[in-house]
């Protein structure tokens, strides 16, 4: 299978994991030993993240005061980086996204709750080992979707829904269990 990287996954209406359902995931990294995404659909207020210690309340408030907070995924929830979106470039892709895990610049954003045009602070990622994603890929978990800026200007709530019907899928007419026919 050729490289994920910059593509979206969507995850099919049936998927059942509640970290995953109704999730797209911006993929940034496809090799050889695994893949690495973030889900940039869902604002980490909306989310029931367990094993929140009761030391991290402050941390929970302050991360659920923000709508500009997301989780991107159930592995390593403690670390967060900035997705920007640079609306400028228009001809290279690779140069479209910036990831950063700046900890004076994450701070910054937490605290005084400034975040500019385009930015996302998320906490979490997603991440499948070698093999991995391209299983689930074809027991029909997940749809690949080639990337569009417009799922970085559409309010969160609206990305899957819309993504699953430009695919021309209908999100409740699915039952039962993925890959099955």
């Amino acid at each position: 299978m050729k490289s994920l990287k910059n593509k979206l996954l969507v995850s099919m209406p049936n998927m059942s994991d509640p970290y995953f359902a109704k999730s797209v995931i911006y993929i940034f990294e496809d090799d050889s030993s695994g893949t690495l995404g973030l889900i940039i659909n869902k604002p980490i207020s909306q989310m029931k993240i367990i094993n929140i210690d009761k030391k991290d309340k402050f941390f929970d408030d302050l991360i659920s005061a923000s709508k500009n907070i997301y989780f991107g995924g159930p592995v390593m929830l403690h670390e967060a980086c900035i997705i920007k979106i640079d609306d400028e470039e228009k001809v290279n892709f690779s140069n479209k996204i910036h990831l950063s895990n700046d900890l004076k610049s994450i701070q910054e954003m937490l605290l005084n709750n400034s975040f500019s045009k385009g930015e996302k602070l998320v906490f979490g990622h997603s991440s499948w080992g070698k093999n991995q994603l391209n299983d689930e890929i074809k027991r029909g978990d997940w749809l690949i979707v080639n990337y569009d800026d417009s799922v970085f200007k559409h309010d969160p709530d609206l990305i899957w829904t819309k993504l699953i019907k430009i695919s021309g899928l209908d999100e409740f007419g699915f039952t039962g269990v993925s890959g099955v026919s």
